[in-house]
């Protein structure tokens, strides 16, 4: 939203808060305030020499919204118009693909195991997702893709359609690429929920996309042309992903293909098997392999019906130690048709499984793997899986009805469609997945060419909750849970309960299935197993981030009775429910004991102190490492999120077994440990007064003219809030601040009592309100030659950072001090830079929903600070949203007279009785009710004001280390 310049004189904040608007090139500027020794821009992003939209000119290839049309504005790209459409004509799946958002604009479903989209075919970060908007090439389809994301895998089986009319080839980044390929414009370029089409103009060709949930739908309609053929390409590789092994059959019998695409990436050991069946006569298939002694690609013989091995072509060289790649590692099918005489329409369907190509029932065995899989479009042609995937996404999607400000309705929805791309689906039809526990896809006995390391153990296991033999419950997957626990998971709670509940059990497996580990040398160890998802995804724990952040979403489910309701109607006996109520807490328990904790890190010294030593680097690092002095650059962020997460656990324990448990008086206590980080400061080498800051192995806070105790040396230069790279997770001192989502009264508290030390006469939260009023309005110095601003550091209003996750709930924070008007104004301030209906339209990496997510509950009116029960009242955008809780009811947001200037709440109600506090409850929100807002343009300082207004404290147990603290911290 963009604020009134009249209104940036009523408060204290409206000087601190500016107004945002797009120069010519679209990059955010800053029109009201001057950022310190800096023009005002933020940096743009550098495309090399990508083309850009698309390279040979194209005058109408502009994203920028139209004002023609008001209700549905895809800028150049006609809006899709499809039978069945309804609230999916508001999607908008551009919106993220530019800039940082690293979103994808092609098929899918609501957690969907396939993401059927295009790929443009280069190397690089922009490229992520597979699809860069301002690169107007693509080198065909593959079945898998990550959304947001700040690493790059996955894209899985690339399918592109060709002819006769054209050689254009890309070979950017690797001679194992070489792809064919084709321009394109972004005016013939459709998307929405569901649906992808693209005219691929050097071929003349129009690509179709969709999907149900395990089954990724083609249709290419071809032009006659002396020779038309479809390639399967299972070396198809970007990024960190790195092909292991191919292997394609062609089933003449039965006019389809069979095959597998191994890999090895940011996930060590990912295995996708297909089953591709067309609806057309295949004329012929000829293979093509990369030759690694000439390093190009060739034709594999012509009497060929298969290349590479079902069992898989890599081999191990006994001499040499090593295991070795096979020959067909990089393998491509060209799938002819007939198109002499006339032009024809070929579709395809390709089915995915993690476990096996499996049993197609021929013998009369069950079917399994993806033949099984393939059978949810069984007697299905494409507009059937179309139109299906589309219902989906309404029945979704339409939970909520919103009304008012069009423009933002399109982001509003998008946002919305955004937040179920992640938690995806893993197991088949069956129940069974695939689960990597150790060693690497590229290795599988463990022998690189540098060395030995521990052999490949993984195994296909079955979801199954209560242990009865049977798979229950949907076994989901893509858990990026340090950014997604904030609010993607809390949306769903509302929206997709039982898919919740089936993450949670999923989350379980992770914990509780066992392995046998194996050494390097090949011996075997005592079987152990695994933990709760950090960053997970094809059943592989990257270990990418930090924190325990499985314990919000598990407390979440517990805490609002959706585990219960979805156990009750899986059938679960009250014993069973017990049971895996029970082992929820146990795997908890055993992730933040270091005694017991399977690779969280530094727990066992946060257990032991409370907080987490920081040390200069001892050896030689490598250039990743060098970004920080230390060797460790989060330490700071480790106690803060760790001690939310022992809050989760508490209160998850108070809930299964009560408070009289002794596990809930350790982890209430272990939840206040992010006081050990914060200190009062104010002596001679603590000059920051009332900051989180690392601390050294002697508990010394590192500030100035600091010598680490560890190694004898220091950093050169002295410590400052807005320091990147020394304590704090992508972050510095000041985004990191306000990280007690789960005391936030015993935040402000505490730096009431650091405010007395220096000032007796502070009055309560002064210290606090002021620390925020300094982060809205003081700017980073860019220009800094001692501090290095990370990629992350987007859309930024004074010291926020909306384009990444750790301070997206600070904007609400002003409730607790009885000054709503300014979280209202911050709010709006934040939207402002970030958001948008045009392809550059989130401001950082969408995480599998996060920032959308952030977007939806602001646009609601309401957002879950600690990401559980309670929702604080921001400030509603539209004039009324619906939201259906079932049973026949539904919550409603009535917002009345609001428009972007009037984004200041004058009074409420709420069933029609006066409404002052600046908070709801989920129990609320799931009752039903309305929820009535007057709006105005000028703040009301009264509204939610008074003392008993605030959001509840949340506060439990107390803290252990105070007299473990350094002199003149307290």
């Amino acid at each position: 939203m963009k604020f009134k310049r009249t209104l940036l004189s009523m408060a204290v904040i409206a000087a601190t808060f500016g107004l945002t608007a797009c120069d010519d090139d679209t990059h955010n500027i800053d029109v009201n305030v001057t950022v310190p020794e800096g023009d005002g821009t933020l940096p743009p992003i550098d495309d090399g020499n990508k083309p850009v939209c698309p390279p040979t000119g194209d005058g109408d290839c502009d994203d920028k919204p139209s004002t023609e049309n008001p209700v549905i504005d895809m800028g150049v790209h006609i809006p899709v118009d499809l039978s069945g459409m309804d609230i999916t004509r508001y999607v908008n799946p551009f919106i993220g693909t530019g800039n940082l958002g690293n979103t994808y604009p092609g098929a899918t479903t609501p957690n969907g195991m396939v993401q059927l989209s295009p790929n443009n075919g280069s190397n690089g970060w922009e490229y992520i997702s597979g699809y860069y908007y301002h690169d107007a090439r693509t080198s065909g389809f593959s079945h898998t893709h990550l959304s947001g994301a700040g690493a790059g895998d996955l894209n899985d089986i690339l399918v592109m359609p060709i002819n006769s009319r054209s050689d254009f080839m890309i070979n950017e980044g690797s001679a194992t690429l070489n792809l064919e390929a084709s321009h394109f414009k972004h005016k013939d370029e459709q998307a929405t929920a569901g649906y992808y089409k693209v005219e691929l103009l050097d071929y003349d060709i129009t690509a179709e996309l969709t999907a149900s949930d395990r089954v990724g739908v083609h249709r290419y309609t071809f032009p006659r042309d002396t020779k038309s053929e479809i390639i399967v390409n299972t070396g198809f590789k970007l990024n960190w992903d790195y092909t292991s092994d191919s292997f394609i059959r062609w089933d003449k019998e039965n006019n389809r293909l069979i095959g597998h695409r191994l890999s090895d990436g940011w996930a060590a050991s990912q295995k996708e098997y297909f089953v591709m069946e067309f609806d057309q006569p295949i004329k012929n298939v000829r293979f093509a392999y990369y030759d690694k002694e000439t390093k190009q690609y060739v034709n594999a013989p012509a009497d060929f019906t298969e290349i590479g091995s079902i069992n898989g072509s890599q081999t191990y060289d006994a001499v040499n130690d090593r295991d070795v790649f096979g020959k067909y590692q990089y393998a491509r099918a060209y799938v002819e048709f007939d198109t002499s005489k006339q032009g024809v329409a070929v579709e395809a369907k390709l089915a995915l499984s993690s476990t096996a190509i499996g049993n197609d029932g021929t013998n009369k065995a069950p079917l399994t793997g993806a033949f099984l899989n393939l059978t949810e479009v069984a007697d299905k042609d494409f507009d059937d899986v179309r139109l299906e995937a589309t219902e989906e996404w309404e029945a979704l999607l339409g939970k909520v009805k919103v009304e008012g400000d069009e423009t933002y309705k399109q982001t509003f929805y998008t946002a919305m469609y955004h937040a179920f791309l992640g938690q995806t689906t893993h197991s088949d039809l069956d129940g069974k997945y695939y689960r990597a526990f150790q060693g690497r896809n590229a290795y599988p006995n463990g022998r690189p060419s540098w060395g030995k390391e521990a052999p490949l153990v993984d195994d296909v296991r079955l979801a199954d909750a209560n242990n009865d033999g049977k798979a229950d419950f949907t076994r989901y997957d893509t858990f990026s849970l340090w950014d997604t626990y904030r609010n993607v998971q809390p949306l769903a709670s509302i929206f997709a309960p039982n898919a919740l509940a089936d993450v949670v059990l999923s989350m379980l497996s992770y914990a509780e299935e066992e392995f046998t580990p194996i050494d390097a040398a090949g011996t075997a160890g005592k079987s152990r197993k695994g933990r709760l998802p950090e960053w997970t995804f094809k059943g592989n724990e990257t270990g990418m981030m930090m924190g325990m952040h499985s314990t919000p979403v598990i407390y979440d489910v517990l805490a609002k009775g959706i585990l219960d309701a979805r156990m009750t109607e899986l059938g679960f006996s009250q014993t069973d429910q017990d049971n895996i109520k029970a082992r929820l807490i146990t795997a908890m328990v055993t992730d933040a004991r270091g005694k017991t904790s399977q690779g969280v890190s530094w727990i066992g010294e946060y257990e032991q102190n409370g907080w987490v030593p920081a040390q200069l680097h001892d050896t030689e690092t490598d250039s990743y490492g060098k970004h920080s002095p230390f060797k460790d650059s989060w330490t700071a962020s480790y106690s803060l999120e760790y001690s939310m997460n022992d809050w989760m656990i508490a209160k998850s324990i108070a809930l299964v077994f009560g408070e009289d448990d002794p596990r809930y008086t350790e982890f209430a206590n272990r939840s206040n440990n992010w006081q050990a980080q914060f200190d009062f400061g104010g002596e001679a080498n603590t000059p920051w007064k009332g900051w989180f800051k690392a601390r050294d192995n002697n508990g010394q806070f590192i500030d100035k003219n600091w010598t680490d105790p560890v190694t004898g040396g220091n950093t050169g230069k002295d410590w400052r809030p807005d320091m990147f790279n020394w304590a704090f997770s992508e972050s510095n001192g000041w985004q990191y601040f306000f990280s007690v989502q789960h005391d936030i009264h015993g935040l402000k508290d505490l730096m009431t009592q650091a405010d007395r030390k220096f000032n007796p006469e502070a009055k309560d939260g002064a210290l606090f309100a002021a620390r925020l009023d300094e982060y809205w309005s003081t700017y980073p110095d860019r220009n800094a030659g001692d501090n290095q601003f990370p990629v992350f550091n987007t859309g930024n209003v004074g010291q926020h950072v909306q384009g990444n996750e750790p301070d997206l709930h600070v904007s609400y924070l002003y409730n607790y001090v009885g000054q709503p008007w300014k979280t209202q104004a911050a709010i709006a301030a934040s939207t402002n830079v970030c958001y948008d209906n045009t392809a550059d339209g989130i401001c950082g990496n969408d995480d599998f929903g996060t920032l959308s997510s952030w977007f939806v509950f602001r646009a609601l009116g309401f957002y879950p600070v600690n990401a559980g029960s309670v929702y604080e009242i921001g400030t509603p955008m539209f004039e009324t949203a619906s939201i259906d809780v079932g049973n026949g009811q539904s919550f409603n947001v009535v917002a009345k007279n609001v428009s972007r200037e009037n984004i200041f709440i004058q009074n409420a109600t709420f069933n029609g009785k006066a409404f002052n506090r600046t908070y709801l409850t989920h129990d609320e929100i799931m009752y039903g009710g309305d929820l009535v807002f007057t709006m105005g343009d000028t703040p009301n300082k009264q509204w939610g004001a008074a003392a008993d207004s605030t959001p509840p404290d949340t506060g439990i147990g107390e803290f252990l280390h105070e007299k473990s603290l350094p002199v003149g911290a307290r």
